[in-house]
Parts: C-alpha cells; sequence; structure tokens
C-alpha cells in the first residue's frame, strides 16, 4: 500500500476514494490517507461501514448500492464546497477491478490518478477512454513497495499511526477453516496463520 501511496504523490487536503474500505488493502489505504490529512471516502459492503470509519474514514458508502458513485459524488460536492474546489476524487486506491471500473473513472477529477492494486472481481474490464484523455487522468498499477517504504510503514505502525486489522487468527492446522472463512467473504481486515 506505501508502494501505491507513493507512486499516486498523495498530498495533504486531497480528496481520496478508497474501494473496499474493509479489505486488508482497504484498511491500510484508509489509514494512510488520513495520516496524509485527506479527506478519505470508502465504499464497503453495509455490515462494515461502522467499522470503516471508526479506523478514520470520513464517509463510508455501500458500494452494493447501484448507484453507490453518485452518493461518492454528492459527497465529493459537500467536501469540494468547504474548499472552494471543483468536485470529485483527487486520488483512488482499489483492488477491485472488474465491477464498478467506469463508475470510477467517472468519479476522477481533471488530472486525478487512479491506483489498481488488484482484481478481486474481474480482470476483464471496458474503459470508456473518454474518461482518461478528457480528463487527463492517470492509471497506475502497484504491487509490492521498496524497502525504503516498507521502512517508512513500519515507522508509522510502531509510532501508532497505522494499525495492522487483524479479522481472526488460526492456527495452521485450521488452514482449511481459514480458507473457507476467507472464501466467504465475510472478513475485515485480513487473517493471521501463526504455529500452535
Amino acid at each position: 500500500m506505501a508502494h501505491a501511496v507513493g507512486r499516486a504523490k498523495i498530498r495533504p487536503g486531497q480528496t481520496v476514494l478508497v474501494m473496499g474500505g474493509g479489505s486488508g488493502m482497504g484498511t491500510f489505504g484508509i489509514q494512510i490517507a488520513k495520516l496524509f490529512s485527506c479527506d478519505v471516502i470508502t465504499t464497503a459492503s453495509p455490515d462494515k461501514l461502522d467499522r470503516c470509519l471508526k479506523i478514520g474514514a470520513d464517509y463510508a458508502v455501500d458500494h452494493r448500492k447501484e448507484d453507490w458513485h453518485k452518493e461518492v459524488f454528492a459527497i465529493s460536492k459537500e467536501i469540494a464546497k468547504k474548499k472552494n474546489q471543483a468536485p470529485g476524487i483527487d486520488v483512488i486506491f482499489e483492488h477491485i477491478g472488474g465491477s464498478h471500473w467506469n463508475k470510477k473513472l467517472t468519479l476522477l477529477k481533471y488530472g486525478a490518478t487512479l491506483v489498481t492494486t488488484g482484481a478481486t472481481t474481474g480482470y476483464d474490464v471496458k474503459t470508456d477512454l473518454r474518461h482518461i484523455f478528457f480528463k487527463g487522468t492517470s492509471i497506475l498499477g502497484s504491487t509490492q513497495g521498496t524497502k525504503a517504504e516498507l521502512e517508512e510503514s513500519m515507522y508509522w505502525m510502531s509510532k501508532g499511526k497505522i494499525k495492522s486489522i487483524v479479522d481472526s487468527i488460526y492456527t495452521f492446522e485450521q488452514a482449511a477453516e481459514a480458507h473457507k472463512k476467507m472464501l466467504a467473504g465475510n472478513i475485515f481486515g485480513k487473517i493471521l496463520m501463526k504455529p500452535n
């Protein structure tokens, strides 16, 4: 996640959308964006919205609603009014991929950035290119970071500014049970496997 932040060149005061705020990537994305003093909107399933707010998101939207993107844009208008800026999102962190791709693109301001770190709902997307070339959108891919980014992340974790959100802990002998839980998808944060 630190690598994604570095590539996006996130700056204080930006409006950031973190897709899938209840996931491992999402929980870190929310906390890192708040560390940079950004206004953070996140999406999650209904049962995870309150927990996203508790870890730092300013707004949480149910991405299972058909018009979730309209709600996000309305929130961005509210934020923009306070800052006397144009509405829209400056940076989107996403790992969802397939579903909602073009809806995310419509939310971006001119010159904004979308960082993708995965494709949990599918790799194949149809892209409305108008949202990229008319707006001067940057789309960045990110996976693993540098050693310096890891060290910076560890520094902020040691200061308590970023916390690992652990959903549940299993032993290696319970690996099948942990895998079933992961596939069921009712997780907030990460599943931790540890030896006995």
